[in-house]
């Protein structure tokens, strides 16, 4: 997946502030199922054993304003212990999906970027037992990044064992290892059009979406004054 370095600053940038989500549009997801999911026994994150389901989770998008419109009708949890919401959720950029007590911050929603850039697969969409146990490695991978603390390298990450998080009766553990182990940071790969849903009372998403998501209005100002700059270069 190519995409030029400018719009990958665009979505995966610093946060000035993290007091408040900068609202991307709302959605209404209803109808939520567990169709191209698999389970899992998880640990972290508020769980201690938990057979849960664990991969690519489906709803409806029953309506939405602006980029919620296009929020797909399926993406992976964020958190671990929030059952479904039926109803209107906010759609944010990922850096500020809300974790206990932080956002994501930019570093883990870049590796996340990257991880969908390099190993999302659409036709685990198609469902059957191979895609949902892929799907649930993927899944895994982004618990993994989201919980675990941030290590010196992702070398370290492995879905089998840790204290943030770590799972078992993942079918294909290893293949989720060997998508972590190649996160380097190389933008080339980042995927550009990740958001996250934000439920007031329940579960978050990442999300796909067709186009990507609106930069903070701090990018657009310091993307305006980069043009100001070159626009009097050239007066001069």
């Amino acid at each position: 997946m190519k995409m030029s370095i400018a719009a990958v600053v665009l979505v995966c940038i610093a946060l000035t502030s993290t007091a408040s989500a900068t609202i991307l549009g709302t959605v209404n997801i209803q109808n939520h199922n567990n169709a191209l999911s698999d389970q899992g026994r998880l640990w972290g994150g508020g769980l201690s054993g938990l057979h849960a389901y664990t991969g690519i989770y489906s709803w409806t998008n029953a309506g939405g304003t602006d980029l919620g419109m296009a929020v797909p009708d399926w993406g992976f949890c964020i958190e671990l212990v929030q059952g479904p919401y039926n109803g209107w959720q906010n759609v944010i950029n990922l850096e500020e999906a809300p974790l206990p007590g932080t956002p994501m911050q930019t570093t883990k929603a870049n590796y996340i970027c990257e991880l969908w850039g390099r190993n999302f697969d659409s036709s685990w969409l198609t469902g059957g037992t191979a895609n949902k146990q892929m799907a649930e490695a993927f899944g895994a991978a982004v618990w993994e990044i989201i919980y675990e603390d941030l290590p010196a390298s992702p070398l370290s990450w492995d879905v089998n064992t840790g204290t943030g998080f770590h799972a078992t009766s993942i079918e294909q553990a290893a293949t989720a290892n060997t998508w972590l182990h190649q996160l380097n940071g190389d933008t080339k790969y980042f995927a550009n059009n990740l958001a996250a849903t934000s439920a007031p009372t329940g579960q978050d998403y990442l999300v796909l979406l067709p186009v990507s998501p609106t930069p903070e209005p701090a990018t657009i100002a310091i993307l305006g004054l980069g043009s100001l700059v070159l626009l009097r270069k050239r007066k001069a």
